[in-house]
């Protein structure tokens, strides 16, 4: 891959984990950028081109993650445990994963567009990953590790928000909505952004152990 070429030119061996990481992490922060999109999609179409574009990022995500695990198996030495670099890329593609899927799940069930609250959630899964890769970026650099409390902060404020619109609206849609179809497709796609928001906090959560672990 081209990427892996330049990198392995310009970096020391212990470096480029950390670069990969980042790599990761702005990929995904590009994809929810992709995934964005959704609020202000007008039909059918502008879902499927969504999706389709969103795809092909999680795909480029996942080439990333794979010259990372190869690197990891031929390195002994790294600049944060094995364990850890293995957790954080599967969590970083864990987030792009969810995305994809949700937007699959809204191509699958045909849905004409988004409701209010799920245009809201989507934008802070979107915001969320964007905290989530400014953590992995300052993560790089040790000399700036204290300004990650703020992050994650922001990463647990936007998650607390999300599981407020998150039960109102399964509240309503288990008051209101009589047509059982109706209520499965709108749960279940409300379930997948969810996901996606949580899944930002749970790579969060790996970083605060990494740098704790680390001094």
């Amino acid at each position: 891959m081209f990427f892996d070429l330049i990198v392995k030119a310009l970096l020391p061996k212990q470096n480029r984990f950390l670069t990969y990481l980042d790599a990761i992490a702005r990929n995904m922060a590009v994809g929810a950028d992709c995934f964005a999109e959704f609020r202000e999609a007008k039909d059918i179409e502008d879902f499927h081109r969504i999706s389709k574009q969103l795809r092909r990022i999680e795909h480029e995500g996942d080439e990333i993650a794979h010259v990372l695990y190869e690197e990891l198996d031929k390195t002994f030495v790294t600049p944060i445990d094995r364990e850890d670099l293995h957790a954080l890329t599967s969590a970083l593609d864990d987030v792009l994963d969810i995305m994809e899927a949700c937007a699959g799940r809204i191509v699958i069930y045909r849905l004409e567009k988004l409701t209010e609250p799920m245009r809201e959630m989507v934008r802070l899964s979107q915001a969320s990953a964007h905290e989530v890769a400014a953590c992995i970026a300052l993560l790089m650099d040790a000399n700036k590790h204290h300004e990650l409390q703020m992050h994650f902060i922001r990463v647990n404020s936007l998650e607390n928000e999300g599981d407020i619109v998150y039960r109102k609206e399964l509240g309503y849609l288990f008051a209101e909505v009589k047509d059982p179809i109706e209520l499965i497709r709108q749960k279940e796609i409300l379930d997948a952004l969810e996901r996606s928001i949580d899944a930002c906090e749970d790579v969060v959560d790996l970083i605060r152990s990494v740098v704790v672990k680390n001094g």
